[in-house]
């Protein structure tokens, strides 16, 4: 009797708490899905709940003063804290992840995996989540993305806004690697585009209006934005 060959797992090593399943290959990317998707619909397995995460830490930052808050923070900071529940799942069914750690940064990526004890600090007008929290989701961002990277690579380094040469890399990482490196390098994770503040009001004025067709014309902007990110990696 035929034997179903067994998920390829990052080699054995000491695993920190998971957050995002294995999960099967991805489904075919669709950039005008909107919320209310059931589970199968995901774009990325486990994108809302990271994106969730993302959206109710920039609330709890804009209710509290930060040392170095994200530009998009001090922009938005009034509609960020009238966020309610509701209106943060909604706008965490973007069809793409709204996390960034490096992902378009292969030189950054070989550094980080190959010293890690090397000093690599982000810019001074960058701003960062608190540690505890920065790491958690440093920690489940990384795991979407190893997850996706190996299910679906195509799709996942578009909805990850990521470099062939750095989707090499987390795809090879061991679960050690990747706790590591979401606790020496947390404060390289950030919301993507926190220096663009309008995408973001975009993306909170159409969750907070329940809106399916202005969640779709922003899904459609993101991606674009996103593979237009991604054309000069492609092309090197």
């Amino acid at each position: 009797m035929a034997v179903a060959p067994r998920d390829r797992l990052p080699h054995k090593g000491r695993a920190p708490p998971l957050t995002v399943p294995v999960t099967p290959p991805a489904p075919t990317l669709r950039p005008h899905a909107v919320a209310g998707g059931s589970e199968a619909e995901r774009p990325l397995f486990g994108s809302y709940e990271v994106n969730e995460r993302c959206i109710e830490m920039l609330g709890n930052a804009a209710r509290h003063e930060q040392d170095r808050p994200f530009a998009l923070v001090s922009d938005l900071r009034a509609l960020l804290k009238s966020l309610d529940p509701p209106t943060r799942q909604r706008a965490a069914r973007a069809a793409f992840v709204l996390v960034d750690m490096e992902f378009a940064n292969p030189d950054w990526w070989h550094t980080a995996r190959t010293h890690p004890s090397q000093q690599m600090r982000p810019p001074l007008w960058r701003g960062c989540f608190p540690r505890p929290t920065a790491i958690q989701l440093a920690r489940a961002t990384l795991l979407l993305a190893w997850n996706g990277l190996r299910a679906d690579p195509v799709t996942a380094r578009i909805l990850l806004g990521m470099a062939p040469g750095v989707s090499e890399i987390i795809a090879g990482l061991r679960f050690d690697e990747i706790d590591r490196i979401a606790q020496k390098r947390f404060r390289h994770v950030r919301p993507r585009w926190d220096d663009r503040p309008a995408v973001w009001r975009r993306l909170l004025l159409a969750a907070q209006g329940d809106d399916e067709k202005l969640m779709g014309e922003f899904n459609l902007q993101g991606v674009q934005l996103l593979v237009g990110e991604l054309l000069p990696s492609d092309r090197g």
